[in-house]
Parts: structure tokens; sequence; C-alpha cells
């Protein structure tokens, strides 16, 4: 089965009160990576036939950051999810397959995750399959309406188009779905905005293929953590600090020894080499390439250095460096390279 991924990546992200216009928000780095490249590299490892990025607010950013990995389009008007993946037709129309479509503040979502939704949808061969979670705090997203004798989707209702008793559901949109590639770009162009926000939403789309007799599904995202959409600092912070313990503990299990987890801060395109041992304070960023049997820390920071094996490194600044095997770095030392 071909596949194909729309990123969604237009988007103002005003609660970032940034006070630089263009910087959009899916630029935001955590442990120094922007936010926009984590979904990349987990689309990535699909292997689709075609990424495209659609961008937007502060585009020439977000451009700069994925267009090695990804075709770029515009979405010049910000008018709503389905007029973003309508920016995508020129490169994906008459594309065998299925499309994915994602946002691109969702860094926390893995790939053996999208592997699932991609068996779901094929497996019982839907033409669309929408991801859902099921939340306490529903606040801001669009509900899924289902039929209530036989549980099956019927549409999906944002939340300023709701009802009181819709307003009540607890299974949410989380905005990710596979789409029949053909039957995405026929009826796109017949979204409306017949809505109180007169927006173009992709969501319509459910109910649209299933009045025409098409066959759409639900996969429940069983952790709500790894489809959630950054839109402010705080939840910045939250992201941050669970792909900080992912990656520590995914080290640890490789033979990487870390005092404390949680005053350790690591870039996932870090390697390190087994019985290594990482001192609290530490944070290690960029592509650092760290040997084995070394003793990292207390207290030193770390951007794109070279490491060899059984060196000694604590209180410095290391910053495009490299250091051979068997060197020890003393208290307070600053390399700088170019």
């Amino acid at each position: 089965m071909d596949k194909n991924v729309v990123i969604l990546a237009a988007g103002k992200g005003a609660g970032m009160n940034s006070r630089d216009p263009e910087h959009s928000k899916v630029s935001y780095p955590i442990l120094g990576k922007p936010i926009i490249n984590y979904v990349v590299d987990a689309v990535k490892q699909l292997e689709p036939k075609h990424i495209v990025t659609v961008v937007g607010f502060g585009g020439e950013l977000t451009k700069s950051l994925v267009e090695q990995d990804s075709a770029i389009v515009w979405q010049n008007r910000l008018l709503g999810t389905g007029h973003a993946v309508l920016q995508a037709k020129p490169v994906l129309v008459g594309e065998p397959g299925q499309t994915l479509v994602i946002y691109g503040d969702t860094p926390l979502v893995e790939v053996d995750t999208l592997r699932s939704i991609f068996r779901i949808h094929e497996k019982n061969k839907y033409d669309m399959t929408v991801v859902s979670a099921v939340l306490e705090n529903t606040k801001g997203y669009g509900r899924i309406i289902r039929e209530e004798k036989s549980n099956r989707i019927l549409a999906i209702r944002e939340e300023s188009d709701c009802t009181f008793s819709e307003y009540e559901i607890n299974e949410i949109n989380t905005g990710i779905c596979i789409v029949d590639n053909e039957l995405l770009f026929k009826y796109i162009e017949r979204l409306s905005v017949d809505n109180n926000r007169h927006l173009f939403y992709l969501s319509e789309l459910v109910h649209l293929l299933i009045n025409d007799g098409y066959h759409v599904g639900v996969f429940v995202a069983e952790e709500m953590k790894e489809v959630f959409s950054i839109n402010n600092r705080i939840q910045l912070a939250y992201a941050a600090k669970i792909m900080r313990r992912r990656i520590n503990q995914k080290l640890m299990l490789s033979g990487v020894s870390i005092d404390d987890i949680d005053s350790v801060y690591i870039s996932p395109d870090v390697t390190i080499g087994q019985d290594t041992v990482i001192r609290p304070g530490t944070t290690i960023l960029g592509k650092s390439n760290i040997g084995e049997g070394c003793v990292i820390g207390p207290n030193v920071v770390m951007n794109n250095v070279e490491v060899g094996n059984e060196v000694e490194i604590c209180f410095a600044k290391l910053e495009n460096a490299k250091v051979k095997s068997g060197q020890k770095v003393d208290h307070h030392a600053e390399l700088i390279g170019k």
C-alpha cells in the first residue's frame, strides 16, 4: 500500500505569545530539536512516497527546517484544516494509496502508533480512519458523534458547533486521520463553511463520506500524550519532560548509566556508548556522539561534540569540539569549535 503524508504546520501559535511575529509554533525546540522535526522523523519511518508540509505563519522558518525531507506548500490564508490540506492537491492529486494527515505540533507521536493506525485502516478496509482519544478535559477539541445502538461514527462536531449534549461527550478528535488519497481530493472540494467559525474543517469529510456509503472507522489512541498538540509554553514544557524521560530511559536500557534521570537533558539525535556514566546537571544536544566508558558531568553542557572512549568531562562547556579517547577535560573548561 502506497503511503503519503500531509503535515499541517501553518498555524499562528498565538498561545506562545512570542515577540517575534515570524516565530512559527512548530519551530520551538524540545531538547534542542524543533517540534516539527520530531514529526518528520516519525513519518519518515513509514517510508511514504510523498511527504508534504503545509506552511503559513512563519513559513520561511518552518520551510528551512523540513525542506530537505518534505515538499513545501503554502497556506497563505488560514481558512481551516480542510483548506490547509487542499494546498497539497498539486503534489498529491492522482497519486494512489492512503494519505496520513497529521499536525506538525505533535512531537510525541511514535512511529509504532502510526503503523498501528495504518494496520487497522488496511485490515478493516476503511476509506477513512479517524484517530480519537477519551479525555476528562475536552475543552478545545471536536467531539466524536456516534450512533447510540451500533456505536459507529456518524460525524465529528467542532466544539463551537456542539449542542449541549454533544459538548458533554468525552471522546475527542485528535486531528490525525488516514484517508484514501483519491477520495480525499475528490471530497475536499465539497467542504463548506457552514459552521460558527466559517472555516473549512477537514473533519467534515467524515459526514460526507458516510453519507455516500463509504466506510469510516475510528482508532482510539491509548496514550493521549502521544497525539496531543502543543499550543502554549506550558504544554511545550510538559512535552519536553515526557520526551526527556523517554530518551533517558532508552539510553539506560542500551547500557548507559544516568545518575539522575530528571536532571539530565539529552537530544534524541545524540548517541552514547555502553558503560558511559552521565552525572547530574548535564545537557547534551545536537548530534553529539559520545564513546564507551566515559564519565560526563556533573554540570556539563555539550552541543555537537565528538567524544572518544574513556573520556572524563566535568564542569565544562563544549560546542562543535572533539575530545580524543582517554582525555580529561578539567574543571570550568570551555571548548568552542567552528
